[in-house]
């Protein structure tokens, strides 16, 4: 059969199970002049494409439709508000280009655009004159295609994964059984969240460090008492565990710039006299905070816990130790 022909019967489906009553393989076999198992092979291509095909069993007879609430013929109509989101959506994910989650939002934003009129197809294309997305410190998932096809699979049906993980404190990977339990974006990184068999506790792994994954044939089953939510409030960044009280002061000049964010759900603000701010959080990992407060430099104090004052006092030091260091060696070259 000609492509042509085939590309018109399958049309012509479209509008055949947009209907709300539905039709019957018997009906759709004489009305479109087929054999039976050629309108199940259209039905199986309509399917893939992303039609919501469905069907529904009526006094013992099977009726196929589309879902309720689709309607073939009608164009897409986007506000500039909802053309932009998808535009940033896309911006957002593009560290996350070359992998099937960047491919799916690629190909889902092109379905919706062939659906959108003229006019504001072409608006949604240009919107890169007007708007820009960017992001600091990427990540390269282009390698880790087959990887995140493989964690998608086993968080969402409940399969345990074995992983090839290598951490950037070891030389060698090591293999570990794990039960996924959620993929989470966060700060332009793909982490995978869930039970490590071999440490027998919940953890956190860095997508990018996965060098290989499959999924295995046991099931699992999420603990009724995991709350993501409540999980990942623990964390500063993405370490999670037993939250500790930290205190900083920042200077008047860093105040406006603090007030303006959300850091993490548990902060609370209070004003100095002088317009200085002090920021208080309850989070895990110092590790992760000592990084951040190093970028303020003199115009961040840490007031508690004194463990974190001590590092960053420490880590400066040794800043400063190495620079003086390199200085010495230069001017002895020089001489």
């Amino acid at each position: 059969m000609p492509r042509g022909d085939q590309l018109t019967r399958q049309w012509k489906l479209v509008h055949l199970l947009a209907g709300h009553l539905g039709r019957t393989l018997a009906q759709l076999t004489s009305e479109l002049g087929v054999a039976k198992r050629t309108v199940q092979r259209d039905i199986e291509v309509l399917s893939v494409a992303g039609f919501p095909v469905t069907s529904e069993t009526r006094n013992g007879t099977v009726f196929w439709h589309f879902m309720q609430g689709f309607h073939a013929n009608d164009p897409i109509a986007l506000t500039l508000n909802e053309q932009m989101a998808l535009y940033f959506s896309k911006g957002l994910f593009k560290p996350l280009q070359g992998t099937p989650i960047y491919e799916s939002l690629d190909t889902a934003i092109q379905k919706i655009g062939s659906q959108l009129p003229a006019q504001s197809f072409k608006f949604l294309r240009g919107l890169s004159q007007g708007v820009t997305v960017s992001s600091f410190g990427w990540k390269d998932y282009s390698h880790s295609k087959e990887v995140i096809d493989c964690l998608t699979r086993a968080v969402f049906n409940r399969f345990t994964a074995r992983i090839l993980h290598r951490s950037p404190y070891r030389s060698k990977a090591s293999e570990r059984d794990v039960d996924p339990y959620k993929l989470w974006y966060v700060n332009n990184g793909l982490y995978m969240v869930g039970y490590d068999h071999r440490e027998n506790e919940l953890r956190t792994f860095a997508v990018e460090r996965i060098q290989s994954a499959k999924v295995t044939n046991r099931r699992f089953e999420i603990p009724a008492d995991f709350n993501f939510e409540e999980f990942r409030k623990t964390a500063f960044n993405v370490i999670f565990g037993e939250p500790q009280e930290v205190k900083i002061r920042f200077s008047p000049a860093q105040a406006p710039y603090i007030k303006e964010r959300t850091w993490h759900p548990s902060q609370q603000i209070e004003t100095e006299d002088d317009g200085s701010i002090v920021l208080t959080m309850r989070v895990a990992d110092l590790d992760e905070v000592k990084r951040w407060l190093i970028g303020f430099g003199a115009e961040a104090t840490v007031l508690e816990p004194d463990e974190l004052a001590g590092e960053i006092v420490q880590e400066c030091e040794q800043v400063c130790l190495k620079k003086g260091q390199r200085t010495l060696a230069r001017d002895g070259t020089n001489e």
